[in-house]
């Protein structure tokens, strides 16, 4: 189990419980709608011709920081619930897909009737799916060598 909270954060290797899962997931949760909302102020604003629907770069970059954060939270509990890393890899590439259509500025309007709003949904389905696994499974047993 890692103890070391840069380890917890950052690091794709390890296992970590339910319970720790839950305070760093809601933590990392926090901190990227608030870094998102102080990046987002005019102050931040790079360029008059950036793409009106997009963000900021530094709001960007900070959800890709707190995005790779999430990813190995997840990685880790399904090692630790004995799940394929596979699951993992899926929440990886929807999360990555997501961010990178919100940096474009597709997803601006999530419940508005488009294209961009179907594939938002479509990518955010295996992501929900993926956090329920990781918060109601139970961790496995660990391995006794004989």
């Amino acid at each position: 189990m890692a103890t070391n909270p840069i380890d917890i954060l950052f690091s794709l290797k390890g296992r970590i419980g339910r319970t720790t899962w839950w305070i760093a997931s809601l933590a990392v949760l926090v901190a990227a709608i608030a870094g998102v909302f102080l990046f987002n102020e005019d102050n931040f604003d790079e360029s008059a011709h950036a793409i009106a629907e997009a963000p900021t770069m530094a709001a960007f970059l900070w959800a890709a920081i707190c995005g790779y954060v999430a990813i190995s939270l997840n990685v880790k509990r399904f090692n630790d619930a004995a799940r394929s890393r596979w699951l993992g890899l899926a929440f990886a590439i929807a999360g990555a897909a997501l961010l990178t259509g919100w940096g474009l500025g597709a997803f601006h309007h999530p419940f508005a009737a488009t294209v961009e709003t179907a594939v938002f949904w479509l990518l955010a389905l295996p992501i929900a799916l993926a956090l329920a696994e990781a918060g109601t499974r139970p961790s496995a047993s660990p391995v006794i060598a004989a």
